[in-house]
């Protein structure tokens, strides 16, 4: 008895700090941008540029050095290096699109990719 109660007293610590821990985990649907193209535009016309990007643009060398953001519900959020270069691998499938579904750890204004 004495043990149950006693794990139980170690799950209540254990249990909430793991919950936690999930609590910067986000999924975004959106559209997948490079910076460079992002940043060129302003921002009221980014939605409508959005819809014309294409894929071979964001490949472009230039474009892909500069990493990728996602825009999604009116808002561009950026990719941190990492998640930049799984993007851009994920992009040199023949049947991979800009439009994606992610679920990434969001830290501040930074996501960093967990799956695409």
């Amino acid at each position: 008895m004495k043990k149950i109660v006693l794990l139980a007293v170690i799950l209540s610590f254990v249990v909430p700090v793991s919950f936690a821990a999930d609590l910067n985990t986000v999924s975004v649907k959106g559209t997948i941008i490079d910076n460079l193209c992002a940043v060129s535009q302003r921002p009221e016309d980014l939605p409508v540029f959005i819809k014309t990007h294409t894929k071979e643009c964001a490949l472009a060398p230039s474009c892909a050095a500069s990493g990728y953001s996602i825009f999604s519900g009116g808002k561009l959020i950026n990719f941190d290096k990492e998640s930049s270069a799984k993007i851009e691998e994920f992009l040199k499938k023949s049947a991979s699109k800009l439009q994606v579904a992610v679920v990434a750890k969001k830290a501040g204004d930074i996501l960093h990719l967990i799956a695409l």
